[in-house]
């Protein structure tokens, strides 16, 4: 797309604002009031609307726009005389459509034929003509009078003779001389308008010396020409500014190049030219040079404007001399203020959000590898650690034997013949008169030790660097997620449109059905300026358009029951918009009769609910209903609103989008419907939460507080969990509860540590659907992209998306309130009370693997997983106590006896001494085979002895025998 036609179709977007802008203006008017100001605006809108369009060569909408400006003018004049009726507006709005209609056959480059002025144009303009009359000589004069009075002609000057400037300036090198010859001619059409307008004579006078030369320049100097006209009107219109009009000159001066007329000059006729030099010198002579007066009158030149004037020559002599030197470039160059505007295809941006959230996962990824690299590396710090510990004991205990002697006791044993042997050999290289106290002897062992002291310090070398490298990538990594965080909010930003674009046409809409029903109602808007992303524009303009019919249809009385009640005869609806933290706020409020709690509990009965039920559910679930798929109060199909079809379309849609309805009402009163959607739906930021072993994600802002979980803090009302919260009652709900699993499944926790390790009650909700939750874990926030789930099985109500980790995991992303709701409205016999909840936790097949080799814990695990159990390990006897003490359910321990701090036999002790682990089945599972090992295991208590190597099907079998015993 080249330069030009870029131009032209930015044009075209701003003229749909221009109308949209005339639109609004034309349906506040009527016959009780006319905002002349706001007319004013919807003339110069029209105005601009129209002298663009004919710069820009679309005569088919410049002509159309003239002919409504006609007009528009006759209604600004006029007011007093002539009756602004419905029909008339109704008129203007379909010349307004009819405008529409040519800007969007330009942008589709649809031919614009002749027969469609003919049918479409022509019919509405005559009828205006019926109703409002021609334009009138004296009309003009009269608006030019009211311009005058009301003091907005200099404001219209100075607005819009800036913005033609500006535009003619981005053009001058993309058009060819003709057509800017063209364009020339129009500009100063348009200046004098303006400058006649503001009443300034002399600049109207530059204007027509202007438009004069422009006809006679030649093609060749079209292009210098122009830009010195311009730097001239530019000069004018500072001048203006300034109140200097006495220095505005009314002609053009301009550097010499020749004209039409001067070519056709022949120099040929030079040598009949009479040059008289005798009389030419005899008028010079006769010139009286009075340099005195002459120097007077230069004194008394105002230095300031000299100062001025010095000042303009300058500056115009640079921009002269660039436009002159400066040859012509084969590609346009443009302009910081033309790069303002870019057009992008609505699947570029959605092709923008795709990748910007792979590079969301992928980041993820990376901090999440990174952060597994810093565990690891923290882990190696504790291992060299404990190292470098257990080698200043090894030598401690060397010194110690050397002391003693204990080395040459050793070293006469059998077990250490070899090393007896060697250190004799290293011996005898010794002196021999040399004793023992006046120089040292190195054995084998101190050697070996020595090695393995300097290989720890390579080590530990090693591990510091390594620590160094992760803090440097984790300082890169941070400055990285800071990149990614300020092109998420451009991304986002550059998405944006503002909310007036999504409502524009609702007014229209609203006032076409009031004059169709007969029901008089208007429409406010609140908000126009808030943001909304523009992904959700196509799944917002629907539920928006219903539920503002629904509100006129259902919500908004009969003018005698409105008059009955003490209402207005005209009925109020208000769409506001508003941002709040990093979600959208959208309401739609009707001032109506309000929606029937009773009806509705009606409805119910006939769809089968028992009249007891529908007395325990609150308000706001018996309001939830009417989102229901077919469900109406309403008897009778209407040709507005239908029956009842679309409310579970409005929330479906919303959905989509992840945002939320919400609906109150107080019958006689009207009714509110509140819709929640996130600011932007490429990125959204979440919380890992995590309860009865299921990990999920809510959206950070869902979350109202986070809180320490106190017995104290819970009450039991109705069975039911409360919780006082800012000085309200609660309810507090435990999901595990409404979401029983009837299948075993591996528990497969989240890697890490996470931010509070022990029950929480996490609050969330607003006014009327507040509510608590007891969470497990928390596992921290994290900035994510989100993806829908496609499944042809019905999701528990609440989960409605989904999330990716940086492990790969998916996540569910739930709504709290929804998930809250759905556990409150569970009927309590079909609860899954605390007790069952133990109960399938006890079902589960888990056992405890107690060994100090990880390979063998690893080996052993493996083998039993394939039988399906689930397996839990501990490294000695004392962490395995400690973890079967804390709580761990486990059906069966598989133990090693040798291990530290607390052996096999040790472990039998403890858990046996117990009551709660009597029964438990411990089998013995070591590379001790002889009989008084074994005996002295079934003393203690165990259930099973193997020896290593084992059989596996045995042990697998005795398992099974044991825990079904």
């Amino acid at each position: 797309m080249d330069r030009e036609t870029q131009i032209r179709l930015n044009f075209l977007d701003e003229a749909q604002s221009y109308l949209c802008q005339i639109e609004g203006i034309l349906l506040q008017i009527d016959d009780l009031s006319i905002n002349f100001h706001s007319l004013d605006i919807a003339l110069r809108s029209i105005h601009s609307l129209k002298g663009g369009a004919g710069m820009m060569r679309f005569s088919h909408l410049s002509k159309t726009a003239h002919r409504l400006e006609d007009f528009l003018k006759i209604l600004r004049v006029r007011s007093d005389s002539i009756s602004i009726t419905n029909e008339v507006q109704t008129l203007l709005l379909k010349a307004l459509d009819i405008l529409k209609d040519i800007i969007n056959s330009y942008q589709q480059e649809t031919i614009i034929d002749d027969s469609f002025l003919e049918n479409q144009i022509n019919p509405i303009f005559e009828d205006l003509r019926y109703f409002l009359g021609d334009l009138q000589e004296n009309d003009e004069n009269n608006l030019f009078a009211l311009n005058q009075g009301t003091g907005t002609e200099l404001e219209l000057f100075l607005e819009e003779v800036d913005r033609l400037l500006d535009d003619f300036s981005t053009q001058i090198i993309n058009l060819s001389p003709k057509e800017l010859q063209e364009d020339l001619i129009i500009l100063m059409e348009e200046l004098m308008v303006f400058s006649q307008m503001a009443n300034i004579e002399v600049l109207t006078q530059l204007c027509q010396a202007i438009q004069q030369q422009t006809l006679v320049t030649l093609p060749d100097n079209i292009s210098s020409f122009a830009q010195q006209a311009l730097n001239t009107c530019r000069r004018s219109y500072t001048l203006v500014l300034e109140g200097s009009l006495d220095k505005i000159s009314t002609t053009l001066e301009i550097d010499s190049f020749p004209t039409d007329i001067e070519q056709e000059f022949n120099p040929s006729n030079w040598n009949d030219i009479d040059l008289d030099l005798t009389k030419l010198q005899d008028e010079l002579n006769n010139i009286d040079l009075d340099l005195t007066k002459l120097q007077d009158e230069l004194n008394n030149i105002d230095e300031e404007f000299l100062a001025q004037e010095l000042q303009f020559l300058e500056t115009n002599q640079t921009i002269n001399k660039l436009a002159i030197t400066t040859p012509s470039p084969k590609t346009p160059v443009v302009t910081n203020e033309a790069m303002t505007m870019v057009r992008i295809p609505a699947k570029q941006l959605a092709k923008f959000n795709t990748l910007f959230g792979k590079l969301i996962l992928e980041r993820n990824v990376v901090n999440a590898q990174l952060e597994q690299l810093k565990n690891f590396a923290f882990l190696m710090g504790e291992r060299m650690f404990k190292l470098e510990e257990s080698q200043e004991q090894l030598k401690k205990w060397y010194d110690r034997a050397s002391i003693e002697s204990l080395i040459n006791t050793v070293a006469e044993t059998k077990t250490l013949t070899t090393i007896s042997n060697a250190s004799s050999v290293i011996t005898q290289n010794q002196p021999d008169k040399f004793d023992i106290l006046e120089m040292d002897r190195y054995t084998d062992l101190h050697l070996i030790s020595q090695e393995q002291i300097e290989t720890i310090v390579q080590l530990k070398e090693v591990s510091i660097d390594i620590q160094l490298g992760l803090l440097d990538i984790n300082q890169d990594m941070g400055e990285l997620n800071q990149t990614i965080t300020a092109l998420q909010k451009n991304i986002t930003r550059s998405q944006m449109t503002p909310f007036a674009d999504v409502v524009q046409q609702f007014p229209r809409m609203v006032r076409d059905l009031s004059i169709q029903f007969q029901k008089k109602v208007k429409l406010y808007i609140q908000g126009e300026n808030t943001l909304i992303d523009r992904a959700v524009l196509d799944k917002l303009n629907s539920p928006l358009n219903h539920l503002l019919r629904n509100a006129f249809d259902h919500g908004i009385e009969p003018i005698d029951i409105r008059t009955v009640r003490g209402k207005s005869s005209e009925g109020k609806i208000t769409i506001s918009a508003t941002n709040k933290a990093n979600q959208t706020i959208i309401t739609i409020e009707d001032d109506g009769g309000g929606i029937s709690l009773k009806k509705i509990g009606d409805r119910l009965l006939t769809k089968g609910i028992l009249p007891e039920e529908i007395k325990k559910m609150s308000e706001n679930q018996i309001l939830d209903y009417i989102f229901e798929p077919g469900f109406s109060t309403k008897e009778q199909v209407t040709e507005l609103s239908g029956r009842g079809v679309g409310m579970d379309v409005v929330r479906t849609n919303l959905r989509e989008i992840r945002g939320d309805i919400q609906v109150k009402t107080k019958e006689g009163i009207g009714t509110t419907f509140i819709i929640n959607i996130p600011f932007s739906l490429s990125v959204l930021r979440i919380m890992l939460l995590e309860r009865g072993g299921l990990v999920f994600a809510i959206s950070i802002n869902s979350i109202r507080e986070l809180k320490s979980f106190s017995p104290e803090d819970i009450t039991i009302i109705n069975d039911r969990d409360q919780t006082v919260w800012n000085g309200q009652n609660i309810p507090v709900v435990k999901i595990e509860q409404s979401l029983p699993f009837n299948r075993l499944y591996k528990s497969n926790p989240l890697k890490g540590n996470p931010v509070i390790d022990k029950t929480t009650l996490m609050i969330v909700g607003e006014s009327d659907t507040l509510g608590g939750m007891y969470l497990d874990r928390v596992w921290g926030e994290q900035e994510v992209t989100v993806y829908p789930i496609q499944c042809p099985i019905p999701l528990p109500k609440g989960f409605n998306s989904s999330i990716i980790l940086g492990d790969g995991r998916v996540i569910p992303l739930v709504d709290p309130v929804e998930m809250i709701q759905e556990c409150l409205q569970t009927s309590t016999e079909n609860y899954y009370f605390p007790h069952q909840y133990i109960n399938s936790q006890e079902q589960i097949k888990r056992i405890l693997i107690v060994d100090d080799s990880i390979n063998v814990r690893n080996y052993l695990a493996l083998n039993v997983e394939k039988a399906g159990y689930q397996v839990e390990e501990a490294k000695d006897g004392r962490e395995a106590v400690d973890k079967l003490c804390n709580g761990l359910l486990v059906k069966a321990v598989i133990s090693d006896i040798e291990m530290p701090r607390l052996d096999g036999y040790g472990l039998l002790k403890e858990l046996k001494s117990k009551k709660e682990f009597k029964n438990l089945p411990i089998i013995m599972l070591t590379s001790r085979s002889n009989e008084k090992h074994r005996k002295l295991a079934f003393n203690l208590g165990a259930n099973g002895y193997f020896s290593k190597p084992y059989n596996e099907q045995e042990l697998l079998h005795t398992l099974e025998v044991l825990i079904h015993k």
